[in-house]
């Protein structure tokens, strides 16, 4: 085992409290000494305890003279519980080695400088795009203030969202239906338009199973006023680019937009949508109706809105792509 596995590890820790930490963000720690892991921790927002405090708890003496590997800077201000680097000198430790500075503007960089005048050795940016990938909702939302959009496509191979006459359930395989449930999952909020939540009645909830501190929330947009009650769900009636503010104010980290063609093209103009998941079932429909993005589209190709970062990957039958909008379009 090296430092990359070490690391490796702190991230599978931290990606195993995904749904529990928000408004917080995802953290690990192991604690290695002669080449053996004695402690490990991970961080939840109701456990208030940081990953880096837990485990050193479980390494106890051992800690000293250890080497500490975290995914996230260990903090150097008082929260809701002491600072961790100070946790870590008063520990001991000889070396710290984590992913990614915190991007906490209470923090960013302030927590290797309170280790490194201490004595400590301190390394940083071992799979930083790893680390930064697991908390791309907490990092925008504490850089920009806003919440994370996720923009969730099923369609069929020629771009249709439903038939001509309107029927939509199911386009894609169960296997694809229970990873959006998973998407549903990594955020605080579900968005949609009314015209959706009036002709297929969704439900608008995470039904993946897994355990999170947050009932999700859903959030209808309804500017023509058409929905009247719906029991737990935040009815919007502003413009869409005052979305992510709103949402903001209730500590929203990240949001999944579900939606109809209309919709989803005025919030990738609005640029409030930062990646986009697509899942591609193997079909043909035809017709002009109903195409996966609709709204006015785009005169000239040079004014497309560009993506980055793309990756494809199989859901049973189907293909998932998955790809994160360029926001200086």
């Amino acid at each position: 085992m090296n430092d990359l596995d070490y690391i490796r590890r702190a991230l599978e820790l931290a990606e195993q409290s995904r749904g529990l930490t928000s408004p917080g963000v995802m953290v690990g720690a192991v604690v290695v000494k002669d080449g053996r892991v004695v402690g490990e921790g991970s961080y939840t927002y109701d456990g208030v305890r940081h990953a880096e405090v837990i485990a050193l708890a479980q390494a106890g003496d051992a800690a000293r003279g250890s080497t500490v590997y975290t995914s996230l800077e260990p903090c150097s201000h008082h929260g809701r519980t002491p600072p961790c680097a100070k946790a870590l000198i008063e520990a001991g430790v000889g070396r710290v080695v984590t992913a990614m500075a915190d991007p906490n503007p209470k923090v960013n960089g302030a927590g290797i400088s309170m280790l490194r005048e201490a004595g400590i050795s301190v390394e940083s940016g071992i799979l930083e795009d790893e680390a930064r990938r697991l908390n791309e909702a907490f990092i925008t939302y504490k850089l920009q203030g806003r919440p994370f959009g996720i923009l969730k496509i099923a369609m069929t191979l020629d771009g249709k969202i439903a038939t001509a006459s309107g029927e939509s359930q199911w386009i894609t395989s169960p296997e694809s239906r229970l990873l959006v449930h998973g998407l549903r999952h990594q955020v605080d909020a579900l968005v949609t338009g009314s015209g959706t939540v009036i002709a297929d009645k969704p439900q608008l909830t995470d039904r993946s199973g897994l355990p999170r501190r947050r009932t999700l929330l859903p959030v209808i947009l309804d500017r023509r006023g058409r929905i009247t009650d719906f029991p737990g769900a935040l009815i919007f009636r502003g413009p869409l680019d005052h979305l992510a503010r709103e949402l903001a104010t209730r500590e929203i980290q990240s949001f999944m937009l579900e939606c109809g063609p209309d919709l989803a093209f005025s919030a990738l103009q609005a640029g409030i949508i930062d990646k986009i998941v697509v899942f591609v079932a193997p079909k043909i429909l035809g017709g002009r109706e109903i195409p996966a993005i609709g709204g006015k589209g785009i005169e000239r190709l040079a004014e497309a809105i560009p993506l980055r970062d793309w990756s494809a990957s199989q859901s049973g039958p189907d293909l998932m792509l998955t790809a994160y909008v360029h926001r200086d379009h």
